[in-house]
């Protein structure tokens, strides 16, 4: 109502100036009425005797009626009137709705990550901007078209100005939010008269919601579509359906979607149609591109005027055929949507310019600026060279100490007073002084010039409520080999030393830069999130320094050979770098890198740096720097030492990502929808009431009977009946291996049971059987965000698993409980272990090794486990190795999983010293190390690009 307010006033001021004469008539109306009835009681209190004979209350009551009437006729003038004004304000509400969503889409970010908060001040500056200060109105008088360059306008500023207190990964799932926002005021304002039908805008709707709730990708299947994964194994187009991901997917596609039923079947038929277009489709590097138009359009042409509408049947091909392009696909959508509009906006930085402009436009004396960085990098420098550029007196201060606060407190009343500006570094080192600082800022009266700057890591010690108050900003290092090097080269100060100092500064700088990509690419990269840091590359420059100075003796050259290398290895990898380093096998790539940069062979005028990359030659500063220019912007994952397709599986990740991140803020824009309609539900009394269960289930939120039928597909997926109970003969209970399934077994059981409890309570609240209970309303949201219940998760399971995915998985797994129970009867019986699909691996490995203790008759301590191929110990199955093939031996792919094919668990006294060393981890995000093997590597294979390509086994 408020932005329908001020839209109307800037648009068409008459019509509101009417409307508001007509509300204040309407209340002066009302008034009179009210004033005419007390009158009249008054009139009627002083009577005496018989009404009818006091002449006095007649005539008063005459008078009363009389303008009582005009009065009447009156207000239902203005009643009309307000009606033909109330119908022209209607051309305006779609505006005012967007409005209103692209608020509640702001304000909802904060569920992505808490460092995203965004006022209502914030907001009315954008729309402000956006309807009363826009340039793209000036002389255009056409109603329409001021109202369609007003909500262009609107969702592009928005856009804009909250991208830039995003993360560059978080970006386009505010896009694609605000896309669906956009498309649902698109169909609302719709005429009917031209534009898509009301079909076209119903079939968008529903790819849209399949999208948006990825639970139901992978929902069990209807038994019409069972063998549609099988037809696909034997499809005869190149690349298309390679994977069992990819079939399922597709499958999936066939069940849920009528539109992908034909060809997704005919991926699967002999039949050679369309199939030049799908093998084009596999081997295009921009496949949303090339998606094959009989298949978007495979149920007629009602789409063909709806671009967004295709762009949408492209994400949901790609998502399921090429994973990799799921970003690329997304951004085209929200073109789309938005006609191209956002295309200079989205993955845009911060540069010095645009921090000029939000300093003078966009902020005030009574809104700081908060810069805030991922640990490692720091803003700062860019405000001093915003002051220096504008010629403006700037008050650093460094905060963390009770000296820094005194310090700040002064600079602040100062600066206050003249308008000059002020900066804080690491307020995140002061969150008590912050929250005092923010009561401080809302009665300060400051010079109009007067800004503050505050510089943080981002941390959650800052308290939310400031970040709201502030224009926050989030900076992030440009990404790639090139632009780290430039930096880091851009840092060295001191360049006095011999002349081989510089090529030593280089090589740090080449370290440092690989060390802080990888993280990128983590958890192949590293298998945690390190925080390598500038403070890191100055301390190893520090000790650089040191070192060459003691052995050159204040020459001006020193023979590489003299150098300490042994010294700067060791410091480099076992104290500046890797002292941030937990990983026994993370340290082994950093060990691997330091040992091949740091020798005296870096001088040779044929070192190579990685494969392909020879390390530049000169001997000054500036000879390095020009070679790191004329590097490319985006270098390929080999020179970090990781396999070629380490791009391919990132962009896989953060495809995930998006679409985790886009279900989350739906699922909470559903909440807020479906808020009003659980206030007062009352459940069913008896069975007397179920003659009108089919209306009251049509009136609850789509939501709630989109999670209804995803409870009821769970619960048939489950097993009909529960688990048979464990027993065994007195000679194998007690074995280590039994009492492991026996816990198994309970555990399964248990979780079994509550499973089954909460989705049939699930069920009856979303028929409106049953109140919702704090546990219940959790369990619709987690539902509706599908994302898996807290309480569910009693095991380890990768993160962001979703919902379908964890009961498919949790299905799997009680087979296995009730087969391996059965085996476990049979002490001497041979086992085949899902090892990723036990409850608890790390004690079935434990009771292995405790079994084998007993028939070597040794100490556990004694025992080393290796995985081998041969028939020898206990066998375990749905292994896979990354980043290599193992045949005989281990031979290094393009970073694909290879399946292996039954492995054994084998202990024995001898540890195995041929070959690499590699961890064998519980599932691809390599944060539980079950434990370590030795596999054999071929004469070909380079055994340390085995480890710095981070080869690994993983379970699940």
């Amino acid at each position: 109502a408020q932005c329908l307010a001020q839209v109307m006033r800037h648009e068409r001021p008459d019509v509101d100036a009417r409307r508001r004469d007509l509300v204040r008539l309407q209340g002066e109306f009302r008034l009179r009425l009210h004033a005419l009835e007390k009158e009249l009681l008054r009139a009627l209190n002083a009577s005496q005797g018989s009404i009818l004979d006091d002449d006095a209350v007649v005539a008063t009551l005459e008078t009363l009626k009389l303008e009582a009437a005009e009065v009447a006729r009156k207000a239902a003038e203005t009643d009309g009137i307000m009606r033909e004004v109330d119908q022209i304000a209607q051309s305006f509400t779609p505006l005012a709705r967007a409005c209103s969503a692209v608020y509640f889409a702001l304000d909802r970010l904060a569920a992505l990550h808490p460092f995203y908060q965004f006022s209502l001040d914030f907001f009315n500056r954008i729309f402000r901007d956006a309807v009363e200060r826009n340039a793209n109105l000036d002389g255009i008088a056409d109603e329409r078209l001021r109202l369609r360059i007003l909500r262009r306008d609107l969702f592009a500023l928005a856009f804009r100005r909250a991208a830039v207190s995003l993360h560059h990964d978080k970006q386009l799932a505010l896009l694609v939010q605000l896309a669906q926002i956009k498309l649902r005021g698109d169909e609302e304002s719709e005429d009917g008269d031209a534009g898509p039908s009301q079909e076209a805008w119903a079939r968008l709707n529903a790819d849209l919601d399949f999208v948006m709730r990825d639970a139901l990708l992978a929902a069990p299947s209807a038994p019409a579509d069972a063998d549609v994964a099988t037809e696909l194994a034997a499809t005869r187009v190149a690349g298309v359906a390679a994977s069992a991901d990819a079939r399922t997917a597709l499958a999936a596609l066939a069940q849920q979607l009528p539109w992908c039923r034909a060809w997704v079947r005919e991926l699967g038929a002999e039949s050679d149609s369309g199939a030049d277009e799908w093998a084009a489709f596999a081997a295009s590097d921009e496949p949303e591109r090339c998606v094959p138009s009989a298949a978007l359009l495979a149920d007629g042409d009602a789409l063909s005027g709806l671009p967004a509408a295709l762009a949408l049947r492209t994400l949901i091909v790609v998502r399921a055929l090429r994973p990799e392009r799921v970003l690329a696909a997304a951004a085209r959508f929200a073109s789309a949507v938005f006609e191209g509009a956002m295309g200079d906006a989205l993955g845009a930085r911060m540069d010095d310019a645009g921090l000029a402009h939000i300093v003078a436009d966009e902020a005030d004396a009574a809104t700081p600026v908060a810069l805030c960085s991922v640990p490692g990098h720091d803003a700062a420098y860019r405000v001093d060279a915003l002051a220096r550029e504008q010629q403006r007196g700037v008050h650093a201060v460094a905060m963390g100490s009770v000296e820094g606060f005194a310090l700040a407190d002064q600079a602040i009343a100062a600066a206050a007073k003249s308008g000059a500006w002020v900066l804080l570094k690491n307020v995140h080192l002061a969150p008590t002084w912050l929250g005092q600082l923010e009561k401080r800022l809302q009665t300060l009266r400051a010079h109009d010039q007067f800004r503050l700057f505050l510089t943080t890591e981002i941390n959650p010690a800052v308290p939310a409520s400031l970040l709201r108050r502030a224009r926050t900003l989030v900076f992030e290092p440009a990404p790639g080999i090139r632009a780290n090097l430039l930096e880091s080269l851009a840092s060295i100060k001191n360049t006095a030393g011999p002349a081989e100092l510089a090529r030593l500064h280089f090589l740090l700088a080449w370290l440092h830069s690989v060390a802080v990509e990888r993280l990128r690419y983590a958890p192949l990269g590293w298998s945690s999130a390190y925080e390598f840091s500038d403070a890191d590359f100055a301390c190893a420059l520090a000790t650089v320094d040191c070192w060459v100075a003691r052995a050159a003796h204040g020459r001006a050259n020193i023979d590489p050979a003299r150098i300490p290398w042994d010294a700067i290895r060791t410091l480099l990898a076992e104290s500046v770098y890797g002292g941030r380093i937990d990983s026994d096998f993370d340290h082994a790539v950093l060990r691997s890198f330091v040992a091949r940069w740091f020798c005296a062979d870096a001088y040779g005028a044929d070192f190579d740096l990685c494969d392909g990359v020879r390390a530049p030659e000169g001997i000054a500063p500036r000879d390095f720097v020009r070679w790191c220019e004329q590097l490319p912007e985006h270098e390929p994952p080999t020179w970090l030492g990781l396999p070629p397709n380490a791009e391919t599986l990132l962009l896989v990740h953060k495809g995930r990502e998006l679409v985790a991140d886009v279900r989350r803020l739906r699922s909470l824009m559903d909440d807020d929808d479906g808020d009003d309609d659980d206030e007062g539900e009352e459940p069913a009394p008896n069975a007397a009431s179920a003659a009108t269960a089919d209306a009251d289930h049509a009136e609850l939120p789509a939501f709630m009977r989109q999670v209804e039928l995803l409870a009821a597909g769970f619960a048939a997926a489950l097993p009909a009946a529960a688990l048979p109970p464990l027993s065994a003969a007195p000679d194998a209970a007690d074995t280590p291996l039994f009492r492991v399934v026996e816990r198994e077994h309970s555990v399964a059981q248990t979780l079994l049971a509550q499973v089954r409890r909460d989705l049939e309570q699930l069920r009856r609240v979303c028929r409106g059987e049953c109140k919702q209970t704090n546990h219940l309303r959790q369990l619709l949201a987690d539902f509706n965000a599908g994302v898996v219940p807290q309480s569910w998760l009693v095991y380890t399971v990768p993160r962001g698993l979703a919902l379908s995915r964890w009961v498919a998985d949790f299905v799997q797994r009680l087979s296995q409980t009730q087969a391996l129970a059965q085996s476990a009867l049979d002490p001497q019986a041979r086992i085949d272990v899902w090892l990723g699909g036990l409850l608890f691996p790390e004690a079935f490995i434990t009771a292995t090794r405790q079994m084998a203790a007993k028939q070597l008759a040794c100490s556990l301590e004694e025992l080393h486990i290796a995985l081998v191929r041969e028939p020898a110990g206990v066998a375990v199955s749905g292994l896979k190795l990354e980043g290599a093939a193992w045949s005989d031996s281990v031979q290094l792919n393009d970073g694909r999983a290879e399946p292996l094919d039954s492995c054994y668990l084998q202990w024995s006294k001898d540890a195995c010293q041929d070959g690499v060393v590699v961890p064998v981890y519980l599932n691809g995000d390599r944060g539980l190390l079950l434990f370590q093997t030795s596999v054999p590597v071929g004469p070909s294979t380079d055994k340390q690009q085995v480890v710095q390509r981070a080869v690994a086994i993983t379970a699940a």
